[in-house]
């Protein structure tokens, strides 16, 4: 009722403003106000802005239904002024939303906030009233994306279906809005993309793919975690430091069993103080998960679990991108196997893409032959690259052709 009211009034209002500018002879220089052909297209595009996988609740359709039915003239220039900043800032809510999309993809750890303003909404938005192109901006942002289009153009199937899929229109409506994100974040910089789904790892430069690759991703009972962080090094021959939870859980009843186990998988134990110990001196009977005083790492080396590389990068759950000496998993269609890390495909030449000028460095080191037990070496990148590890149930393959992925850790919330 009180909707109705207030539009009843805008109404009389918006009527009333041409007498009044008429009578004190006061031009009308508004972005909106008196542009009436604006309105009405800002007004018909907000309407359909159900299929570009946008909510049109969240952009006052009210005012724009209420603006569109009138010249929208109010009786004084600050009320004019006012209702022309209101429909302004509707505007440039939507057109930040087709830019940068309506949410910000959710992870279980936000651990870098990025920053998005590589796109000049504002000015974009200005330009195109000034040429009565809203329609062309509408394009030029949904365009931006290959795999946007795409997604879009998928929706538009489930939504024109005779059987309707909400499950599926729920997924790709979310999944509009995260590669919107990512394009944008993408703009200036590379971005290193994880889904665990697919089990894929993509390079994006702008809406360009410059490396593509299959994971090894953790299986149900150690998933791997979604995050964001920066990769800022390469560590070549790397120890993989044993968690504490492998150690007691799957190690320590090994040690107890198989004499020749860890000489056998290059493993060394270290003392609290990192000082490397005799492990025939010590007696794992007496120790258990509540009592193990022990750090694990396994020795540098090709059959090192970690392989002949990892990238490096903060994060809370203690993961690694790398390399691995099980070639034959990546032929497998569900690569759910690891406790957590994220194995490489094709490790060395990530690392030599994201060296880039500074490949000599990498260069200078045959990757490819066996070394016993080497020293670590670590390189640092020249500019730190971001890393989003996201769970989006619908991914692409190497044709740009769209699929759909099974709820494999089933964290689905909608």
């Amino acid at each position: 009722m009180k909707k109705s009211i207030l539009l009843f009034l805008l109404i009389i209002l918006f009527s009333n403003e041409s007498i009044h500018a008429q009578r004190i002879n006061m031009p009308l220089n508004y972005t909106w106000i008196g542009h009436l052909d604006r309105i009405q297209s800002m007004d018909s595009i907000i309407n359909t802005s159900a299929s570009l996988a946008l909510n049109p609740v969240d952009y006052n359709i009210g005012l724009l239904q209420a603006a569109a039915k009138s010249q929208f003239k109010l009786l004084s220039a600050a009320d004019s002024l006012k209702t022309d900043s209101l429909i302004n800032l509707v505007a440039l809510h939507f057109f930040n939303d087709l830019a940068y999309g309506n949410h910000e993809p959710s992870l279980q750890n936000d651990g870098i906030e990025f920053k998005q303003r590589t796109i000049n909404v504002s000015a974009l938005l200005n330009s195109h009233l000034k040429n009565s192109a809203l329609p062309q901006l509408v394009q030029y942002f949904t365009n931006s994306s290959t795999e946007l289009v795409t997604i879009l153009k998928t929706l538009k199937q489930y939504r024109d279906s005779t059987k309707i899929n909400f499950s599926r229109i729920k997924q790709l409506t979310k999944a509009a809005n995260d590669y919107r994100w990512l394009r944008a974040l993408g703009e200036n910089q590379r971005v290193v993309l994880v889904n665990l789904p697919s089990a894929q790892l993509k390079v994006y430069e702008k809406d360009k793919v410059l490396l593509s690759m299959k994971l090894i991703v953790g299986k149900g009972s150690t998933q791997t975690n979604s995050f964001s962080t920066f990769i800022k090094q390469v560590t070549i021959n790397p120890y993989w430091n044993v968690p504490h939870s492998i150690a007691v859980n799957e190690m320590l009843p090994r040690f107890k069993k198989d004499n020749d186990y860890i000489s056998r998988t290059h493993l060394q134990i270290l003392s609290e103080k990192r000082k490397i110990l005799n492990p025939n001196k010590i007696d794992w009977n007496s120790y258990d998960e509540n009592n193990f005083p022990f750090y694990i790492r396994q020795s540098t080396g090709c059959d090192n679990s970690l392989g002949v590389l990892k990238l490096e990068f903060d994060s809370p759950y203690g993961v690694y991108l790398h390399d691995t000496p099980e070639k034959s998993l990546f032929n497998s269609t569900n690569r759910f196997y690891s406790h957590g890390c994220m194995r490489m495909e094709k490790p060395i030449e990530m690392a030599r893409l994201l060296m880039e000028k500074n490949r000599i460095a990498l260069d200078t080191i045959d990757l490819e032959k066996c070394y016993d037990n080497p020293n670590p070496i670590k390189i640092s990148i020249p500019v730190p690259t971001p890393l989003i590890v996201w769970y989006s149930l619908i991914d692409f393959d190497n044709q740009g052709i769209i699929r759909f992925y099974k709820d494999v850790y089933h964290r689905l919330t909608y």
